[in-house]
């Protein structure tokens, strides 16, 4: 974890050397203040207290975010079967770890319900004697089970050797590229790939990427290439791109905007594309927020939509919002949302110039606000007029109108976008 110093350093930028008069744009301003101090009195009287063998379970967090970047742990939605000891979960977007579970049946109200104490370990160095049920509770409402490691198979071609002989012809490859551009947009992008399909062999079809826009007008590496027999290429690559479309990457080359680019981790695309493979793949969905696969139950529940909005060539920032707040924003009443710059957060809410080594605060055109982290969660596209920073930690993103929404028909009857 970074230090104050560290901090400092990092912050020690243009936008915050402000005199006075410029100091006064970003007065915080009362109600934003009271929901501060609000959250801060929440955080005084919670139960949980600092992990004084922390070091012993730390590098055991950061293995299992690698797991779930790596397909090789899932998402999987509560079950009371699936929480016991040594069980890793996710609630409220915190990572929590089950160390210590003393659980038996006890009567709870008329019914016999497991309940108990248990010791858990949480990702930012705290723990906590909570009950079982309240644990449940918390996932239910806003997390995730996290499962077992996995084999994490993967396969080099879409038929198995013994499936194919001299009369099967190759229909074409899907390919993963990186991008070898210097444009900052794009270079400063962690995990961005593209995913394609090619008739001819991929070197073949690359050799003039630096003048096509579907490139991004410079020449890529070959990450992986898949071999496809028997299979329509067109639409298998079709659907990997409705796979990931949630993480798609928008950028503008020229008067252009590719669409087959994709901030996903590595390991997760060859996954997702061994998955469909096999057909594993209709069990499960792309979490962009967590960066993990997660299981899915087909749900029917009617929702209502909007046409999609032109935000093609707008810089869009991702985030995840509890269901009161998003309501509030989607009804008009909540006209600033606001977020706290930490070290977990910096690489998110904050762009690294590298000519300099300076960090500046980002400034989207759109946010994409999700309510919570379940598999049926509303979202949102809502337009920022402008960004504003109070130092030394707080970002103030200040709305304007509503561009795109796709919610749950409850959640319209009650925000009254329906009647």
């Amino acid at each position: 974890m970074m230090n104050n110093k560290e901090l400092d350093d990092i912050l020690n930028d243009p936008i915050f050397n402000l005199d006075d008069k410029e100091k006064e744009l970003f007065a915080l301003p009362e109600v934003i203040k009271k929901g501060k101090n609000k959250k801060q009195k929440a955080d005084e009287i919670a139960k949980r207290q600092p992990c004084e063998n922390f070091e012993d379970y730390a590098a055991l967090f950061v293995q299992v975010h690698q797991d779930l970047k790596e397909g090789k742990r899932n998402l999987v939605r509560f079950k009371e079967d699936n929480l016991r000891e040594k069980v890793f979960f996710i609630a409220d977007g915190v990572m929590g770890y089950v160390d210590q579970l003393d659980v038996e049946n006890r009567q709870i109200k008329d019914r016999i319900r497991k309940d108990g104490r248990s010791r858990v370990i949480y990702e930012d160095g705290t723990e906590s004697n909570i009950l079982f049920r309240t644990i449940g509770k918390n996932i239910t409402k806003n997390g995730y089970i996290i499962t077992e490691m996995n084999d994490g198979k993967e396969l080099s071609s879409f038929s198995m050797p013994n499936q194919v002989d001299d009369k099967d012809l190759v229909q074409g490859w899907i390919y993963i590229l990186t991008s070898k551009s210097e444009d900052e947009r794009i270079s400063s992008v962690e995990n961005l790939y593209k995913i394609g399909f090619s008739t001819t062999p991929v070197e073949e079809r690359i050799k003039n990427a630096k003048n096509e826009s579907t490139y991004l007008m410079a020449d890529v590496n070959i990450v992986a290439t898949y071999k496809v027999y028997n299979i329509n290429v067109k639409k298998l690559e079709f659907f990997i791109h409705q796979f990931f479309a949630a993480a798609r990457f928008h950028v503008k080359v020229g008067d252009a905007e590719p669409q087959e680019w994709f901030v996903v981790p590595l390991d997760i695309i060859r996954q997702a594309i061994s998955m469909f493979a096999d057909g594993r793949i209709v069990k499960y969905v792309y979490n962009a927020e967590l960066q993990a696969l997660e299981e899915i139950v087909f749900n029917k529940k009617e929702r209502i939509k909007t046409e999609r909005a032109p935000i093609a060539g707008l810089e869009i920032l991702t985030l995840s919002i509890k269901q009161v707040h998003f309501d509030f924003i989607l009804k008009g009443e909540q006209i600033v949302e606001s977020r706290v710059l930490k070290p977990t957060t910096m690489a998110k809410l904050t762009r690294l110039d590298k000519a300099t080594g300076k960090r500046y605060v980002r400034q989207p055109s759109v946010l994409r606000l999700y309510s919570g982290y379940s598999k049926d969660r509303d979202v949102l596209l809502v337009e920022v007029k402008r960004t504003e920073f109070e130092a030394p930690d707080f970002i103030m993103y200040h709305l304007g109108k509503i561009l795109e929404y796709d919610i749950k028909k409850s959640t319209a009857e009650a925000t009254g976008v329906i009647k």
